[in-house]
């Protein structure tokens, strides 16, 4: 049967995705149905700050809700430091990885009050650590990652007899879908790292795929690569 690929980020990263996709795999079967919904909150922090971290697109978008000033800010990838130049931000992108995001910083050692915005669950306290290091940054949560059920549509496919796969970004993602019922589709997971295989836990799956690298085009190599992949197991052949 024809492998159906079932998008899970907050929409407008789903949708970006999907378009990426569809640009790959015309005739593929994307549908969307986010776990987490984005809810800006507030206020930003009094004061002013000579700079900005932005360990997410939600913060950079967040930040820009909330009014904020356009200031030279540090970004963990691609993606992220292509939402804050948009904007009009100096941008400085540390390739997709956390870990490289808080090198970068502590080589740089910039100077003055800078300002981490996150997301109300994060993983880890950067701003504290590099506090730490001798820096000056502040965390603030400036937005809430909302858990959403999945739709009807999303359930129906977990529950049918189609391929599906499902390209995981993130841990909180994957533990709400551990959460859900044991899917009866065949289910192959893109997992971004490690650490989103493990927050699955003992979710069946029939393959997982994790990303070469922490970034959106090593995702979608992935997520093309695990539909050829579905499609060869499924459809009776021996994969590659």
């Amino acid at each position: 049967m024809t492998p159906v690929i079932l998008l899970t980020r907050p929409a407008p990263d789903s949708a970006a995705f999907a378009g990426a996709l569809r640009a790959r795999l015309p005739e593929a079967r994307v549908v969307i149905s986010p776990l987490l919904r984005i809810e800006v909150l507030g206020p930003l922090p009094d004061g002013a700050f000579d700079g900005l971290i932005f360990t997410s697109r939600n913060g950079v978008r967040a930040y820009l809700a909330l009014g904020g000033p356009l200031l030279p800010c540090y970004c963990v990838g691609p993606g992220t430091a292509a939402e804050a130049r948009a904007a009009g931000m100096t941008a400085a992108d540390a390739a997709g990885d956390a870990v490289a995001l808080e090198a970068l910083i502590r080589a740089d050692r910039p100077t003055g009050r800078w300002l981490h915005p996150h997301g109300r669950h994060v993983r880890g306290d950067l701003s504290g650590r590099l506090t730490a290091a001798g820096l000056t940054v502040e965390g603030c949560a400036i937005y809430d990652q909302v858990a959403q059920d999945p739709s009807d549509e999303a359930r129906g496919l977990l529950a049918g007899a189609a391929p599906v796969i499902v390209p995981v970004f993130s841990p909180r993602s994957a533990k709400l879908l551990s959460q859900g019922e044991n899917p009866r589709a065949p289910i192959y997971i893109v997992a971004m790292s490690a650490a989103v295989t493990e927050a699955l836990g003992g979710w069946p799956r029939t393959k997982c795929i994790i990303a070469g690298r922490m970034d959106m085009r090593s995702m979608l190599d992935a997520t093309v690569e695990c539909v050829e992949l579905a499609a060869r197991v499924e459809g009776g052949r021996t994969p590659k």
